[in-house]
């Protein structure tokens, strides 16, 4: 599995600039699956869209503005619209049984390894 992590710059329908950050990640290995990871801080639930095409798992989320209508902005650094990132996934995985989790910010994106790919234990006789 590999990891695009670059800043995401596009522009917005009246042609503001939109930022979508590259989330942290981690990524797990366990005996029957791979776990990806992500923080998403600000994100809701209703607003996370995973999709796998072909071998790349994409992962985009929108947050709402912090800004309160009626207020002059003196500091933003926490100015996000989004996150946006993508994986490229290797054959080992089995597509059938993909599965998202997310809770307290955090996207657990779990699939299931492939029967060729699970250890297997071999009796010695």
């Amino acid at each position: 599995m590999t990891a695009n992590t670059e800043l995401v710059k596009h522009q917005t329908r009246n042609g503001a600039p939109e930022r979508l950050v590259v989330p942290p990640a981690d990524i797990y290995e366990t005996p029957e699956a791979y776990l990806v990871i992500l923080d998403l801080p600000g994100a809701s639930k209703e607003s996370i869209t995973v999709t796998l095409e072909r071998h790349e798992l994409k992962v985009k989320a929108s947050v709402p503005s912090r800004h309160a209508e009626n207020t002059s902005v003196l500091l933003s650094e926490m100015d996000a619209t989004g996150y946006e990132r993508s994986f490229n996934l290797g054959d080992g995985i089995d597509r059938d049984t993909v599965d998202a989790e997310f809770s307290l910010g955090v996207l657990t994106v779990r699939f299931s390894k492939s029967e060729d790919r699970k250890r297997k234990e071999i009796t010695v006789h």
